[in-house]
Formats: structure tokens, sequence, C-alpha cells
């Protein structure tokens, strides 16, 4: 029996990436998915995205189409029988760097055919991380040259014709490591491989190059790039500080995350426009004091949008607690072990950007592996019928609530710790207040100015 391709549709696959996708949409407060409409395989899809969190930008990519996407990574995850197995399953193939020694580059012959094969069938797309490695910041690194060589050998069949579309993804993570946040997959206009090819026939580095300037440009345009070193913290924090203001000025009426993410790409380009930069500098130090103090107390930006939180509130807030105790409670027992198993196994994993993909892959299989060992009990120990029935149907609902009723706590504590700082009067709290009202006022100043000269 001849094996099978690794493009191939499998069963056991798409079974494990339903199962899969569950978790992941768990693990994520809110995922949204854009212009996925682009992802038309009449003709083959070289996928690239940014690569920031090691393997959640995989599976962002993955559990957003609903094809069964091939992989390229490095070669170095493949140890083992079981791994190599195990990755060959999920559709992951090695590719090979001048690091893992000169002898095994020769592999990767191998592999090119491969993905050249992928690419002609047409099945699925095939995804690349061009910047090799995943980093730590929202900014897009130096591109690799591996995808561009795959790129023109497979243009190769269609000449100078529309044949390979390669095509850009941008990913942005409110936060990289933590649960509970929120996800934006931003599928990019494909490029046209063809729009090279007959320079790649005359001058193979110059076609390379040029593609590759492309790419990097078009990848910025869907995903988050900070330039700045120096100020990068800064435009981080102005992201919370001023998207809704942001959206105000450019008329955008939703809060979907795409929404923001459009506010906060006019609003980096604003600050990077070098005749601004006498201007930002001001606020970016004074966002740079604001965000210290707040870490130093232990408060959030949203509790500063306001002077003091109502008595009204805070007690409407406390009796909802009282309310919905029972069911946080239920929550927290069915959920609070396999919630915290992933915690204890990511402690020691030095690179903070594989915290994510380590916790919701644990977390997979721990919230399976305790929800059928509670399923179990359940139907041998719960009486009459319908309580086995609501029991079950409530088992995963009460653990999101749980959280968010954690969440809800936490807010309404650092609503009472804020009213106490301010009613005695805490310096830096009351400083703070009014520094991010002035931080809001100039760059009110600051989009306007820039709008009016577009």
């Amino acid at each position: 029996m001849a094996k099978k391709a690794i493009d191939e549709w499998s069963l056991g696959y798409q079974i494990t990436k339903m199962t899969c996708r569950v978790g992941f949409n768990n693990f994520y407060k809110k995922t949204e998915a854009v212009h996925r409409e682009r992802v038309n395989m009449e003709r083959p899809v070289l996928m690239a995205p940014n690569h920031q969190n090691a393997l959640m930008d995989a599976l962002s990519v993955l559990f957003n189409i609903p094809l069964q996407t091939v992989f390229l990574a490095r070669s170095d995850i493949f140890k083992g029988n079981f791994v190599i197995k195990l990755l060959t399953f999920f559709k992951i193939l090695p590719i090979y760097r001048i690091r893992d020694g000169a002898e095994k580059l020769k592999k990767n012959e191998e592999i090119f055919q491969l993905t050249l094969q992928i690419l002609k069938n047409k099945q699925t797309p095939l995804c690349i991380m061009p910047e090799g490695n995943h980093g730590d910041k929202r900014r897009l690194r130096n591109l690799v040259k591996g995808v561009f060589r795959i790129a023109f050998m497979a243009q190769k069949e269609y000449g100078t014709n529309p044949g390979v579309q390669l095509m850009p993804v941008g990913l942005d993570y409110s936060n990289y490591q933590k649960f509970g946040q929120t996800l934006l997959v931003n599928y990019g206009e494909p490029i046209e491989v063809c729009e090279y090819y007959e320079e790649f026939l005359q001058n193979e580095p110059v076609a390379i190059n040029k593609l590759k300037e492309r790419l990097a440009n078009e990848m910025k345009k869907y995903m988050i790039h900070i330039e700045s070193e120096e100020y990068y913290d800064s435009y981080m924090m102005l992201r919370t500080i001023y998207n809704s203001n942001m959206r105000e000025h450019l008329g955008i009426k939703g809060n979907s995350i795409y929404d923001k993410f459009k506010a906060d790409k006019e609003m980096i380009r604003i600050l990077d426009i070098d005749s601004l930069q006498e201007k930002t500098q001001p606020i970016h130090k004074d966002v740079i004091e604001y965000s210290k103090v707040m870490e130093d107390n232990n408060l959030r930006d949203w509790v500063f949008k306001k002077s003091k939180y109502s008595f009204a509130g805070i007690l409407g807030s406390f009796l909802l607690l009282i309310l919905g105790f029972p069911f946080y409670l239920l929550g927290l027992v069915n959920n609070y072990i396999p919630y915290k198993i992933p915690t204890f196994f990511t402690k020691n994993i030095k690179d903070p950007q594989f915290h994510s993909s380590f916790k919701y892959a644990i977390g997979v299989i721990s919230f399976l592996l305790y929800y059928i060992i509670l399923l179990v009990l359940a139907l041998i120990f719960l009486h009459p019928w319908w309580l086995k029935i609501a029991y079950l149907v409530l088992l995963q609902p009460s653990g999101v609530f749980a959280y968010r009723y954690y969440i809800f706590v936490k807010k309404w504590n650092a609503k009472i710790r804020y009213n106490r700082a301010m009613r005695r009067k805490n310096k830096d709290v009351i400083r703070m207040f009014e520094v991010r009202k002035n931080i809001v006022s100039a760059m009110d100043g600051l989009v306007r100015e820039a709008l009016s000269k577009n």
C-alpha cells in the first residue's frame, strides 16, 4: 500500500483538529479572522505569517480556515521517532538551517521537492514563517530566503503566467502568554510571484531580494509593526490608552478586534511621522511615567478613566458577586485542577514565548482527561437522570463563568483601592489621573494635525 501524501485529507487529523480547536477557542476570549475569502485554492497558496508566539502562530492560521494546512518548522524540534511521527501526523515538515550542520542542509532538497508537490496539488496551503524563528516584540524581523526559493521553484511550472500566490498573514495577540486574551488573524492580499519570475530567470538574487522586500512591506500592513526601540513600551501602552479616541477620530463606530487594529495602525503611523517627533517625545515620557506608577500601585489603565467610582456601583457589583458565588464555586471545583496544571508545567520554561503554547497543549490534555473522569463519576453517582444531564451541560460553561467571575472580582477590588487612594489624596495616583488626561489631550492635538494634512 502506497504511503499517504502529507497533504492528503485525513479523517484522523480532522477529528484531532476539531477537538483541539475547541480548546483553542476557550484559550482565547475572542478570535477574529478577517479576509478569509482571500485563501483561494484554485492556484497554489504559500502563506507567510509573522512569527511571535511559537506554536500558537501556526494554530492561529490552521484553526481559522477549513483546510488541513501543511507547515514547515525548524528541524531541531524533530527529535525521536515518536515526535517525528507526531509532527508528521500534524502535517509539519522540517526545514534545515546552517546552524543544523552543512551535511543536514542537503536534506532540504528532499523537503523542497515535497513542498513543490504540495503546492502543485492545490489541496491545501503551505505555510512557512518567513522570519525563521519567533520574536518577543510586535515588529517584523528580517525574512529568510527559504520561502522565496520555494515560491520561485513552484512558479517554474507556470512561467510568467499567474501561478503561486504568496499570502502575507498578520497575527496580533492582546497578550502573548496569558489565558483569556484576544487574537486577530488578518489574511492579506496575495502577491503574484509571476510578477517577479522573468527577472528571476535573469538574475535570481535581485528577484529574490525584490520579492523579499515586497513581502516584508505587505506583512507590515496586516500586523502591528513598531519600529521604535526606545519607545516601544510607550507605543504599546498608547494602544491601550488612546484606542477608543483614535477610533472616534477615524469615524470607526465599531469596537471589534479588527476595528481596534485599524485604529492602532493609524495611530502608529502618526507617531512615526518624522516632522512630529518633537511633539511625540513629551507624550512618550509621560506614558512611561504613567505606566510605572500604574505598575507600582497594581492598577490598570481603565481605572484612571474616572476620578472616582460611585458607591452605588461598587455596592451593586458586590451584590452581583454574592448572587454569582454559588455558580463560581461550581466552576472552581470542576475546573481548578486542570486549569492550574498547565501553569505548573510552564514555570521552568525559560522562553516566555513558549508559555502559551505549552499552556494550551497541556490544557487540552488535562481538561480532556479530567472531564472524562468527572463525566464517569457523574453518570455513576448523580441521581436522578436530569441532574446528570444538568451537570454535564454546566461542566464547561461553569469554568468559563468562574474565570470571568475571578476577573470581575479583581476589577471590583481595583475600583475600591483606586477610590481609597483618591480619598487619601495619594499624590502619585492623583497626578497620574491628570497625566492621563494630558496624554489624551496631547494625542488629540497630534492626531488632528496629522489627519488634517492627509
